[in-house]
């Protein structure tokens, strides 16, 4: 199943929608044999009169033009992609029952053994083999705003968790799109890893929480006791990343009043620890930057949020790791040191 997973075939996932919703593998496609309502009625079936009836049942709902339909859109993926492989929860009746029509269509596939249970089951081993592995771990770290993902998206043998969850990892992280559920982070980790073939992976420093999503405990305690290398941008630079990423890329595609409301939304969420005041006021020039579309305030409540709220952490976080700091210098340096060792 490494090999399957680390060769990125395509699979063919027979499941119902709602079960795939749940989680999935990263290189699969949802064609059920059976939707969830009739899924629910072979389910009910099998309950009540065993597994025999259920499988007349099931044949009962999936059959004529139906049938034809499903199974010719299993052949028209199989013929773009003749090496996939299906599979259901548990490798049972679903995957084998498809693989047998599949055989009468003319087109033999392989079928997994164990099904998404097993490969779930490949992907935690994965993750949890990767906690102890010969691999030397290094960690991009730096103050917010030190364009730590910018670097991890350029260099080989790098993981970003952050694609990964679909969030950067503040309270201003989320994006409109929703973050994978829990299962398909997972898988879609393992998977990565297994891509990693050099001596070293690099990842950026993160906690441990990515939005609602969470990184496994034995591979997140790996991270936190890794080499870092440590990115010291000036301010100036940090705040016109944060411009940048935060505030321009969004105005792209949003309004200035939906883009405005989100952010102090967003703001809400650290009220608290910023501060009545300073709240009050990170508020206000929100508010006003995207009224007035002005640069120069969007860059005031940046540098504020920076130095009284993601910095103060950050520098308490840092004393914890400091000893374990490789290297250390700006963006530029860092970027060099990490290609040329």
């Amino acid at each position: 199943m490494h090999l399957l997973l680390k060769n990125k075939t395509k699979l063919i996932d027979v499941r119902a929608p709602i079960e795939f919703k749940d989680g999935a593998l990263p290189d699969s496609i949802n064609l059920p044999i059976l939707l969830d309502d009739e899924r629910a009625a072979v389910g009910k079936t099998y309950k009540n009169k065993g597994n025999e009836s259920a499988i007349k049942k099931g044949h009962l709902i999936v059959n004529g033009k139906i049938k034809n339909k499903r199974v010719n859109q299993w052949l028209d993926f199989i013929e773009k992609f003749p090496e996939a492989q299906l599979y259901c929860a548990r490798g049972g009746q679903r995957s084998e029952i498809a693989q047998l029509w599949l055989k009468e269509a003319g087109c033999d596939i392989k079928r997994i053994s164990g099904g998404f249970k097993a490969l779930r089951n490949t992907c935690l081993s994965i993750l949890d083999q990767a906690s102890n592995d010969d691999k030397k771990w290094i960690i991009i770290s730096g103050r917010t705003g030190s364009a730590k993902t910018k670097l991890i998206n350029l260099i080989d043998n790098s993981i970003c968790l952050e694609s990964l969850a679909n969030h950067r990892g503040s309270a201003f992280g989320s994006f409109d799109t929703l973050q994978p559920t829990p299962i398909n982070f997972e898988n879609n980790l393992a998977c990565d890893y297994l891509q990693q073939i050099g001596d070293v992976v690099y990842f950026e420093d993160e906690s441990r929480t990515i939005g609602r999503l969470v990184i496994p405990e034995k591979f997140y305690n790996r991270m936190s006791n890794s080499k870092i290398v440590l990115i010291e941008e000036p301010i100036e630079n940090r705040i016109q990343n944060i411009f940048d990423e935060y505030v321009n890329k969004q105005i792209e595609v949003k309004s200035l009043k939906v883009q405005s409301d989100k952010l102090r939304e967003k703001l809400i969420k650290i009220s608290k620890r910023l501060g009545d005041n300073n709240y009050k006021k990170v508020d206000k020039l929100i508010k006003s930057a995207f009224e007035n579309n002005d640069e120069k305030i969007h860059l005031e409540w940046i540098e504020i949020l920076l130095t009284t709220y993601y910095d103060k952490m950050y520098d308490y976080q840092l004393e914890k790791k400091i000893d374990r700091c490789e290297f250390s210098g700006n963006w530029e340096s860092v970027k060099n040191y990490l290609i040329n060792n």
